[in-house]
């Protein structure tokens, strides 16, 4: 009898246990406009996340400043964004790290001028809106050291890139430093054109997925099946690149080639570039130098008081189990 109860007690516990056990919630990935982000639509709309049993949901943004906003709150357990936005330690209490290089940037950050500016001296005195974020004010600094002018030498307007986009419509600012797709539909306008782009410092901007370490230390497997995911729908684009880009195209309200030309402003690696930018647990991969230079810029700029690179940053080893 008694042997019956304790049976019976156990099997009340277990189903009890399974009562109040929570499943697991959706990884949750943030997300802003930029073309090489969208091939994560493309592994939700082809099934790859459910191929690979994970569940995820794509949060979308309008610039990163809503994305570190909505990650303070925590609300997303990671997020697609500039190395170097990654870095900075000060806009951190639970710093990510880096799984994962998404794009480098080649020709898809641009700096986008009315006619009439002929080369980048010519920036003096205009009024140039720009996005206040590491990768704005990187690519500001970058601008006027190559054209050999200073920081007074042009006005600098901070402003979200949408409203960048309207102040140029209206002749407010007399260039504006952008990204795909708004890129885009600004060279659109009458007299717009490009004055300086990221073919100009190749491997400089680099995207990359950033997690927190508690989602990374917990729900690696889950992890391991968003990267797979990912591999196989750049894989999908190389091959079906009409098909493929069809769907994210209609996301954009842009036709298949204008989606496919903004495409072409990054260079999106593989799985086996990422192993060698990444590196491995015992020998780092190109992408510390890369991170190693644009912590001096940060912390050089006062844009933070410490910038997180390296070892400290860089977690190769999802990647490295793949």
């Amino acid at each position: 009898m008694e042997l019956r109860m304790a049976a019976l007690l156990a099997i009340l516990s277990c189903l009890q246990a399974a009562c109040v056990k929570r499943p697991q919630e959706p990884l949750r990935i943030g997300v802003n406009a930029w073309p090489p982000f969208e091939l994560l639509y493309l592994a939700r709309e082809k099934g790859f996340f459910e191929a690979e049993k994970v569940e995820v949901d794509l949060v979308d943004f309008s610039s990163y400043t809503g994305i570190l906003r909505s990650y303070h709150q925590g609300n997303v357990d990671g997020f697609f964004a500039t190395l170097n936005e990654v870095q900075i330690a000060d806009n951190f209490q639970d710093q990510p790290v880096v799984t994962l290089v998404v794009d480098y940037s080649f020709g898809g950050d641009a700096l986008v001028v009315r006619d009439g500016i002929a080369d980048l001296k010519g920036l003096r005195g205009r009024r140039i809106a720009y996005e206040e974020s590491a990768l704005g004010s990187y690519e500001l600094e970058r601008i006027l050291a190559i054209g050999g002018l200073g920081p007074d030498d042009v006005v600098a307007v901070s402003r979200l890139p949408e409203e960048a986009e309207q102040d140029f419509h209206r002749g407010t600012v007399d260039g504006v430093i952008t990204y795909e797709p708004g890129l885009g539909r600004l060279l659109r306008s009458e007299g717009a054109r490009v004055l300086f782009s990221s073919r100009d410092i190749p491997g400089e901007i680099v995207d990359v997925m950033a997690v927190r370490r508690s989602v990374l230390d917990r729900r690696a497997g889950e992890l391991r099946g968003v990267l797979r995911a990912w591999f196989r729908a750049v894989a999908y684009m190389k091959e079906q690149p009409q098909e493929a880009a069809a769907g994210m195209a209609r996301r954009h309200n842009l036709t298949v080639e204008e989606f496919l030309q903004g495409l072409q402003g990054a260079h999106v690696p593989d799985l086996r570039e990422n192993r060698e930018l990444l590196g491995s647990t015992r020998a780092p991969g190109r992408l510390h130098q890369t991170a190693a230079r644009l912590a001096e810029f940060l912390v050089r700029h006062g844009l933070t008081r410490k910038a997180v690179s390296g070892p400290d940053i860089i977690r190769p080893d999802l990647i490295e189990s793949l």
